[in-house]
């Protein structure tokens, strides 16, 4: 099987055990509907419950209902992953926003700007 994928705006892939989801371009309301349905297609075949999910190429253009949707959205979708975002600095409180939802629904998550420490957190 192919732990590879991509689509305008989303890549999705397994490194060393870990899946790696990357975000760019543009992101509005809505947009993560057909990312989110390749994620669960492909993650339920996958051993894996450790998502590094790097935003730092994503501009999002989102309201703040938007945002509060999103987080639950995405809260529900990874449900049982531990998760480490990794982000641009001023991306920190969206991130950190998103962590909030999946402690919420018991799920560890934490923001990173660096990948290294990202992928040290998720493995220990």
């Amino acid at each position: 099987m192919n732990n590879n994928y991509s689509m305008r705006g989303f890549e999705l892939k397994l490194v060393n055990n870990v899946i790696e989801l990357r975000a760019e371009g543009e992101r509005v309301a809505g947009a993560e509907r057909a990312p989110a349905s390749a994620f669960t297609s492909i993650a339920a075949k996958i051993d894996s419950h450790l998502i590094l999910y790097d935003i730092r190429s994503a501009d999002y253009k989102l309201g703040e209902l938007d945002w509060e949707e999103r987080f639950r959205f995405v809260a529900r979708l990874f449900k049982g992953y531990r998760i480490a975002y990794v982000v641009r600095k001023e991306q920190r409180d969206i991130a950190r926003g998103a962590c909030r939802a999946h402690a919420r629904n018991g799920d560890k998550a934490d923001v990173f700007t660096s990948k290294t420490r990202a992928l040290d957190w998720l493995k220990n």
